[in-house]
């Protein structure tokens, strides 16, 4: 194609330089003739030769003149025509070489579409060979199951709200206390006297500082143990599940100590051991040394994890008196069901031969109630 444009635009070129060639020579011959013409008539007169040869050599020069500015006008035409055809070729040229590009280009996705559809039917094909051999009971049975887990769902939605709720009014009752014991404070700051310890009103507020510091602290733990369970229901609401029920073994109730949880909280790392206070002892004979293994059970009297003794607390800090409250650390608790307010704490004495001497009592001496306040120092 590229040939076949200069082939044309050449012969354009030269029939263009032809033409003007043969109207130069047309227009010389008419000047020619003209000469002639005058010089028979100079001749015919009788006239000077001399002024007919300048006229003649005149007219030949004029000619010269005019067909070299025609020669060189067409010159610069011809190479104008030349470089616009140049420029036309490489044109063509550059938009066939684009052409083909695209061309090649559409090639390539005309193949692209033709595997994308070839896969499209393999999918389509295996899909309906599984519809035609899908059970109709399966797919009642799958809906059936979807409905049970969104139910699930909405019920462990319906807790976390729950959960969610008491953190809130125990943040608030927390504020509460706090602002009652800076106030407190800020009242004993103002006594003044010699002994202001045994001011009526100080007592009076001391112990009321120190009910208040305790509701503080069993507000903190309850506020914990809300939290920990909020956490582990939203670990098992991510996984699309209720948590499963927990089966327990009651445990006997024949103990040698028992005594309630009244105050809980969590220690410095988040997956550390827990530290509770045990009040409202009852116990026969001795209380647990420090060391000595505990059970923490529920109000159904399962099992929730096993403490250890810690420290025991004396009214006053007199080591002499009755135990008043003991502290204790958790051993296995875990976070699905921490210890709370209220669990009680029981202890079964393993007997030793010294406790089976004859004549020894020291294990039926009776039930002794010790219903100190949580006043341990």
């Amino acid at each position: 194609m590229r040939r076949m444009i200069m082939a044309a635009l050449a012969v354009a070129v030269f029939l263009t330089a032809g033409c003007q060639d043969n109207e130069a020579r047309t227009q010389n011959a008419k000047l020619q003739a003209e000469l002639d013409a005058m010089k028979a008539q100079q001749a015919n007169k009788g006239g000077n030769d001399a002024f007919a040869q300048y006229l003649a050599a005149q007219s030949a020069n004029k000619d010269n003149d005019q067909l070299e500015k025609r020669v060189n006008s067409l010159s610069e035409d011809i190479s104008a025509g030349l470089d616009d055809i140049k420029k036309q070729i490489k044109d063509a040229d550059d938009a066939h070489k684009k052409r083909v590009d695209n061309l090649e280009d559409e090639i390539k996705q005309v193949g692209t579409i033709e595997e994308t559809v070839s896969k499209l039917k393999g999918m389509i094909e295996s899909l309906e060979t599984k519809v035609k051999n899908v059970d109709p009971n399966e797919v009642l049975d799958a809906k059936g199951k979807l409905l049970e887990k969104e139910n699930e769902l909405r019920l462990a939605k319906e807790a976390q709200t729950k959960a969610d709720q008491q953190i809130t009014d125990l943040r608030k009752q927390l504020a509460e206390a706090q602002a009652e014991v800076d106030n407190i404070k800020a009242q004993l700051e103002g006594l003044q006297g010699d002994d202001i310890s045994k001011h009526p009103m100080y007592k009076k507020l001391e112990s009321d500082n120190r009910k208040l510091n305790t509701e503080i602290n069993n507000l903190k733990s309850d506020y914990e143990n809300l939290k920990i369970q909020k956490e582990a229901l939203e670990a098992q609401l991510r996984k699309g599940a209720n948590p499963p029920d927990e089966v327990t073994t009651p445990a006997p109730d024949n103990y040698d100590f028992s005594g309630t949880v009244t105050e809980v909280s969590k220690g410095t790392r988040p997956d550390g051991p827990s530290y509770l206070l045990v009040g409202s002892i009852k116990f026969k004979g001795a209380v647990p040394p420090v060391g000595t293994e505990l059970l923490v059970v529920d109000t159904k009297n399962n099992k929730v994890c096993s403490v250890k003794v810690i420290r025991h607390y004396h009214f006053d800090d007199n080591d002499e008196l009755p135990v008043d409250e003991v502290g204790c650390q958790t051993i296995d608790e875990t976070a699905a069901r921490p210890v709370a307010k209220g669990d009680s704490v029981v202890w079964f004495k393993q007997d030793t031969e010294e406790d089976k001497k004859p004549g020894d009592t020291k294990n039926d001496a009776g039930s002794r109630d010790n219903n100190g306040t949580a006043g341990g120092k």
